[in-house]
């Protein structure tokens, strides 16, 4: 009767591992068990990052500008980005923010929206500054003066004043996209919400059929970086 309660422990020791193993955040410690798990930057490696802006074109500004290291710095500004509670979580999320940026961006080609608007709504707290424009800049094309107001508020920068900062400056680009992310679509991805609730909150109205095509190149993105890092895509991949 003792050995068999012993290997019962056995087995229930196992099993707390397992799910222990898979339940706390990439690189977090639970007591005093440290799990493993895998960083940010064990996980975009250079090849990973490199496959993606390589697919640019060689006249694209952004290849000189978009760096992995900019982005590792941005990440590490922001500790709960990709490390979302288990690695399936944590890995679906950096796939869904590559996914994004490859397409806002045409593969880290583009810094500014091709076709600028003025992206000027009215105002109190964030007012647009004269002869300034608030078209899409940087990783996830930040758009409209009151997103610009309040991520330079968060960030310690007036881009208000200053808008083109985020295609001129590459940690400001960095840190902007991140803001965003952060603020609109971290808690969406990393709760089970799927990819397609993402898409509807980088770009809503490609969604219900605005622009099909569109959240379809979405989704391809993001099931192609899903199998490069190792991970299930999830359900709810439409919008």
């Amino acid at each position: 009767m003792a050995g068999l309660g012993v290997v019962k422990l056995v087995v229930i020791v196992g099993v707390l591992v397992g799910i222990l193993s898979d339940s706390v955040a990439v690189g977090q410690s639970v007591g005093s068990i440290v799990t493993p798990g895998q960083s940010v930057s064990s996980i975009v490696t250079p090849a990973f990052f490199n496959r993606i802006i390589a697919q640019a074109g060689t006249g694209c500004e952004g290849k000189r500008f978009y760096k992995r290291s900019t982005f590792l710095a941005a990440a590490r500004a922001n500790p709960k980005f990709g490390h979302a509670g288990s690695v399936t979580k944590s890995k679906r999320e950096i796939a869904a923010f590559f996914a994004h940026v490859t397409h806002e961006t045409g593969h880290f080609c583009y810094i500014r929206e091709i076709v600028r608007g003025k992206y000027c709504q009215s105002s109190t707290e964030y007012p647009c500054a004269p002869g300034k424009n608030y078209y899409g800049r940087g990783p996830i094309q930040l758009t409209w003066n009151y997103n610009y107001g309040a991520c330079g508020k968060a960030i310690g920068v007036n881009l208000l004043k200053n808008p083109d900062l985020v295609a001129t400056s590459a940690t400001i680009s960095f840190k902007a996209a991140f803001w965003f992310w952060m603020n609109n679509v971290h808690s969406v991805i990393t709760s089970g919400g799927g990819f397609g609730r993402t898409i509807r909150k980088i770009n809503g109205g490609e969604c219900g059929g605005g622009n099909r095509l569109a959240v379809r190149a979405r989704v391809k993105y993001y099931r192609a970086y899903c199998k490069q890092i190792g991970v299930t895509p999830g359900p709810n991949l439409y919008c």
